[in-house]
Formats: C-alpha cells, sequence, structure tokens
C-alpha cells in the first residue's frame, strides 16, 4: 500500500511542478514534513535518509532503521501461503518467518569484496539449522548480484510484490530483513546489516517483537 501512495505523490508532484523542481520531505511512513521536522530526526542509529532524483522532483526520506508492528492475520495467511507456493515447503504454523530482501542492485550492494559476505551468510545458515522454530527465505525484487551471495543461497521472486508492499515500499540501499511470529507481529530492519544479528533477535523473541524495546 505505501509502494502504491508514494508512486501516486511521485506522479501528482510531478504534474503540478511540470517544468519546475521541487523538494519534498516525507518520513517513514511517507507523509510529507517540513525541512525543519526532517533535520530534526538526526540521529545515525536510528535513521538514515535516502533521496530521489527525478527531472522535477526530488524526494528526500528518513528512514526508521528499525520499525514493528503487526499484520492482520489474513495479511500473515497471504504471506505464508506466498512463501510456500514460492519455496514449495510447507511452513510449520508456529515457525517465525525471516524474509531476507533484496531489492536489486544499488551503490551499496555492488562494492566491496564478497568473498567475506559469502562466508557470513554460510555461517548464519549453518546456524539458523540448530534454531527451533524459525523459516528461512531469500526474496528479490531484481535478481542482478544475488549470485555474488553464495550458491547456497536459494532466491525467490517476490513475484505479487507482497513484501515490497508491505514491509519494503522504497529501495533502501543494500537490503533489508523482516521477522514475523505467528501472531503476526514482525520487526524490520531496513537498510545495510549484519546477517548474524539475525540469531540475538530469535533467541529474544520476547523483546524482539514487543514495541516497547527499540533498539
Amino acid at each position: 500500500m505505501k509502494t502504491i501512495l508514494l508512486t501516486y505523490l511521485i506522479f501528482l508532484s510531478t504534474i503540478v511542478t511540470f517544468g519546475q523542481v521541487k523538494e519534498i520531505y516525507l518520513n517513514d511512513d511517507l507523509n510529507e514534513i517540513s525541512l525543519l521536522d526532517f533535520n530534526n530526526l538526526k540521529d545515525p542509529y536510528k535513521n538514515f535518509d535516502v533521496r530521489f532524483d527525478m527531472d522535477t522532483l526530488i524526494i528526500n526520506v528518513k528512514v526508521q532503521r528499525i520499525s514493528k508492528g503487526q499484520i492482520a492475520p489474513s495479511k500473515l495467511d497471504s504471506i505464508r501461503n506466498e512463501l510456500s507456493s514460492l519455496s514449495g515447503r510447507s511452513i510449520p504454523k508456529n515457525d517465525v518467518l525471516i524474509i531476507n530482501y533484496y531489492p536489486g542492485l544499488d551503490w551499496c550492494n555492488s562494492t566491496g569484496d564478497k568473498s567475506l559476505t559469502r562466508v557470513n551468510y554460510k555461517s548464519f545458515l549453518k546456524k539458523l539449522n540448530k534454531t527451533e522454530d524459525a523459516s528461512q527465505f531469500f526474496v528479490y525484487k531484481s535478481p542482478e548480484g544475488t549470485a555474488e551471495y553464495g550458491e547456497q543461497l536459494h532466491w525467490f521472486k517476490d513475484s505479487s510484490g507482497i513484501m515490497e508492499n508491505t514491509f519494503f515500499p522504497i529501495h533502501y540501499p543494500c537490503g533489508s530483513y523482516v521477522l514475523i511470529d505467528n501472531e503476526g507481529n514482525f520487526y524490520v530492519r531496513k537498510g545495510e546489516y549484519n546477517i548474524g544479528e539475525i540469531l540475538g533477535l530469535l533467541k529474544n523473541r520476547e523483546t524482539t517483537f514487543d514495541p516497547a524495546f527499540q533498539k
């Protein structure tokens, strides 16, 4: 839904400002805010900026690195059914869903030596196999660059756009992930991250999904 709203905002603003260059500022909910409010959200541990440059519009988004919430049971069922269909495997009802989302090639994930990244991902999967009640999936919007993460990763395309529309409405650099428990509570990390941190979040699930605890 956020993706649709952002697309509409871009279209509307482009029409209104045809022939001019307009700059707008959005918060993490993709609502327009003032430049002052935008600049006041400057904690690098909690937020980062994403900028989109177009011919007649510049969009600045203040992204909240971590967000928590809850999706409706129907949405959870749709996501579970989608992942089950893509992977060809059933998902135990009580499992926490781990979805590593790759938005496509960008300045962040296209640079640097990926040898260490491949080692980290391989180590992550080995440890995850020992974790109970967790089902993990690597999902992409655009596949270019996914091979760099190693052959041990099995990628699935977000064909319906359900992951993008629900959790990742814009392109966050490098990639993101979301954890969803069996009641629909979610924990989203947007932008570049350390794959190993997911293991710690799974060990402390009560804190991870409690909105009162923000890291």
